[in-house]
């Protein structure tokens, strides 16, 4: 049942998010230029990879799926999660690409929610993008400094994820196969 409703959320999700446009053709440059870092576009239904990612001396989650939308600087990305510390949840993230830090938006996370992301700024940097979010955890306020890298074949997500809080600090690395 659990698992219908978080499908049931995520599906929602993408269900009242814009379709993906797909940009114009790039226009030819000189020979002699040297071509830039294009930033790859992280869409899609991206499944954790527990066995695959490591998580040092935190405990794995049950599960987590993240849906991710990219249309232009516009990014959004619905996660359902099931771990033993955070219980289940399910949360809409939107998020500017390249913009000032935007708040989560009201009754994204339950009131009794132990974890919430409260406010999130992401940026591109080459290939990679940054993001930093403030965050709370049983009451703790916190950071959380993640990067996304996707595989040449696009078919894997690996977020390295940095989280500072008044408890300690830790790293995370998360590892997605495309659904």
């Amino acid at each position: 049942m659990t698992r219908f409703i978080a499908a049931t959320f995520l599906l929602a999700a993408v269900s009242v998010l814009p379709a993906q446009t797909t940009p114009a053709a790039a226009p030819a440059t000189a020979p002699s230029a040297t071509p830039a870092t294009a930033a790859p576009n992280l869409s899609g239904a991206w499944r954790l990879d527990i066995a695959k990612s490591d998580f040092g001396q935190v405990p794995p989650p049950n599960s987590e799926t993240d849906i991710i939308i990219e249309n232009g600087n516009d990014l959004k990305v619905a996660v359902a999660n099931d771990s033993d510390n955070t219980g289940k949840q399910t949360y809409l993230l939107p998020i500017v690409i390249g913009g000032a830090e935007s708040a989560t938006p009201a009754g994204a996370f339950s009131a009794a929610a132990i974890f919430k992301v409260l406010a999130s700024k992401a940026q591109w940097q080459g290939a990679t993008l940054v993001v930093d979010q403030k965050m709370s955890y049983q009451g703790s306020n916190g950071t959380v400094h993640s990067v996304y890298t996707l595989s040449a074949d696009g078919k894997v997500l690996t977020r390295q994820t940095h989280y500072s809080l008044d408890l300690g600090e830790f790293d995370v690395t998360y590892v997605f196969d495309k659904q």
